[in-house]
C-alpha cells in the first residue's frame, strides 16, 4: 500500500502516469 507513490509521479510527470501505475497495480 503505497498512495504516497503515484502522489509523487502525478506531480512530477502529469497524472496520466500515475493512474497507469495504479492501473498496473
Amino acid at each position: 500500500m503505497t498512495p504516497y507513490v503515484p502522489t509523487v509521479i502525478e506531480q512530477t510527470s502529469r497524472g496520466e502516469r500515475a493512474f497507469d501505475i495504479y492501473s498496473r497495480l
